[in-house]
């Protein structure tokens, strides 16, 4: 049973009318005071159990399988090999740290083990944002590098080569890393002994003036401006895709090579979409937790803790399912973690090969010995016996 402290701060209008209403009574607001709102919560909570421990489990593994896929001699000549591999560590980090976000995790455990001690609270939102924030700008460099691949198809290898894609990562990974640091000034542990982003004095003007702005420019860095880009590209890249597989089929008319250019743009359109609905929500819910004055994860009205409560599930989701996405979208890497899967199963039937072709090598070399001595003695035999017919 939930305790008014738990519900918020809208317990207090609930013990406003009971005491001007209610008489001496304390359990028909309890019982009066349910609404869908706690039936939603209820729900989500529910929903939280089984998608917290299935997320993780199909999200970290499915990106440690794109991490050895992508290491195969097939995928050597993608330029767009060390963007998915950044996106694939990026996208671990965060799965790896939201739990502890998760209020069923802080209430499973009955304490915030982000809250040991208060470097650790800056440490860990500075992890946490930086997966976030890292991983938006390497699907923002997939995007571009299809866009240079298909409209300037000559000069891909040249501008998304190995070593400017590595600067480009490490590029990514300081600007993020640097600004994450700086921000972490608001991170810190209140008076209920939880840690929380935005946890630095609101009554302060100065400081709630620099968290707006580090939070508008934060918003900037992981939402806004990837989903301008990415919006931007794509119906580029579509567009030219449909221009080529036109003046393709005018030309040879083959269809077959339509299928594969569907997929391209399948995939892309994907990894857009997903982001925007995954993403945009939790932006959303930072901003209206500062104009609101209230914390993004403490005690708020129902609707902004259902609203808060989706949007973590829908971010958490954005994070697992991109290794299904490729092996739906990509017939090349689908081919490639078929192959890695068939490589297990061959080296597991092989060693019970091996072991079995010993024992028969073992039975024949045994069998055969006795053979091979009759051979020998016979033509031993032989050599002895010529000489002594030719001497008759």
């Amino acid at each position: 049973m939930k305790t008014l402290e738990s519900i918020g701060p809208l317990s207090n209008l609930t013990t406003f009318n009971c005491n001007t209403s209610c008489s001496n009574t304390t359990e028909v607001p309890e019982i009066f005071g349910k609404t869908i709102y706690d039936d939603v919560l209820l729900g989500l909570e529910y929903i939280d159990v089984f998608l917290l421990p299935t997320c993780l489990i199909l999200g970290v593994g499915g990106n440690f399988i794109t991490l050895i896929v992508l290491n195969n001699k097939t995928f050597s000549n993608w330029t767009s090999k060390y963007f998915l591999v950044a996106l694939s560590l990026s996208d671990n980090l965060l799965l790896l740290t939201q739990p502890f976000n998760k209020p069923v995790v802080l209430n499973l455990f009955g304490r915030d083990y982000r809250a040991l001690s208060k470097v650790g609270c800056k440490l860990y939102f500075w992890f946490f944002k930086n997966g976030k924030m890292t991983s938006s700008w390497f699907v923002v460099l997939l995007c571009a590098e299809r866009f240079v691949a298909v409209k300037y198809p000559f000069r891909v290898k040249t501008l998304f080569c190995k070593r400017n894609g590595l600067i480009a990562i490490a590029a990514v990974y300081i600007v993020q890393g640097v600004y994450n640091g700086a921000w972490s000034w608001a991170h810190n542990i209140l008076e209920d002994g939880r840690c929380y982003p935005d946890g630095f004095d609101k009554n302060d003007p100065e400081a709630a003036i620099l968290f707006r702005n580090m939070l508008i420019v934060g918003c900037c860095l992981y939402s806004f401006v990837p989903i301008v880009i990415m919006v931007t590209l794509t119906p580029m890249i579509i567009a030219s895709l449909q221009r080529r597989a036109k003046k393709r089929q005018e030309m040879t008319r083959n269809q077959g090579k339509d299928i594969e250019i569907v997929k391209i743009t399948t995939m892309l359109l994907s990894i857009v979409i997903t982001y925007i609905v995954c993403v945009a929500p939790v932006t959303l819910l930072h901003l209206l937790s500062f104009f609101q004055g209230v914390k993004s994860f403490g005690n708020n009205p129902k609707p902004f803790l259902i609203f808060r409560n989706v949007s973590q599930i829908l971010e958490q989701l954005n994070y697992t399912i991109n290794f299904f996405v490729y092996v739906v979208a990509n017939r090349r890497f689908r081919g490639g973690v078929v192959k890695l899967f068939e490589c297990k199963k061959l080296s597991r039937s092989g060693s019970t090969f091996n072991s079995t072709s010993s024992l028969s090598k073992g039975r024949v070399s045994t069998i055969s010995r006795p053979h091979r001595s009759v051979t020998s003695d016979y033509v031993t035999s032989g050599s002895i016996k010529k000489p002594n017919d030719n001497s008759g």
